[in-house]
C-alpha cells in the first residue's frame, strides 16, 4: 500500500512540474520568436534607409532623372550590382519601377518633388521595363526599356 501510495504522490508531483514547465516553454519559445523578429525587421529597416541615402560603394551608379511622364536615363546597361539614384524633377510624385529577368523592385513609397533616393538592383542579361507605377503615369508615357547586355 505504501509503494502504490507513494507512486500517487510521484505521479502527481510529476505531473504538477510538466504542466508548469509547458507555459514556461512556450513563453520562452514566444519571446525567442518575438526576438529574432524584431531583430529581422530592424535590419530591414535599416537597408531599407541605407537604399534610400546613397549608392553602395561596389554598385555601378546609374542616374535617372524624373519628369512628367519621362525618363531621363541610359537605356543599355551592364549586368550586374547597380544603383539607381533616381532624382524627381518634377512637380507631381513619382516612383521608379523596374521590371524583368525575375525582377520586380521599386520604391515602397513614393518620391515627392526634388527627392533622390537609391534603388538597388543585381541586373542579369535581358530586358527590363522601367516605369513609373503611380496612377496612370505609364499610359502617359511614364515607362521606358533598358537592355542589359
Amino acid at each position: 500500500m505504501k509503494t502504490f501510495l507513494s507512486t500517487i504522490v510521484v505521479a502527481v508531483i510529476s505531473s504538477t512540474v510538466v504542466r508548469a514547465q509547458g507555459p514556461v516553454t512556450d513563453a520562452v519559445d514566444t519571446a525567442k520568436n518575438v526576438g529574432h523578429a524584431t531583430v529581422r525587421h530592424t535590419k530591414e529597416a535599416v537597408d531599407t534607409v541605407a537604399n534610400a541615402l546613397t549608392p553602395e560603394p561596389d554598385a555601378r551608379r546609374v542616374d535617372v532623372t524624373m519628369t512628367e511622364y519621362k525618363f531621363d536615363m541610359p537605356t543599355e546597361l551592364k549586368p550586374g550590382k547597380t544603383a539607381f539614384v533616381v532624382k524627381n524633377t518634377g512637380k507631381r510624385k513619382h516612383n521608379f519601377e523596374i521590371k524583368g529577368a525575375g525582377i520586380d523592385r521599386k520604391f515602397q513609397k513614393n518620391l515627392g518633388p526634388n527627392e533622390t533616393r537609391v534603388l538597388h538592383v543585381v541586373l542579369e542579361r535581358g530586358t527590363y521595363e522601367v516605369t513609373c507605377p503611380v496612377d496612370f503615369h505609364p499610359q502617359k508615357g511614364m515607362k521606358t526599356e533598358v537592355t542589359v547586355k
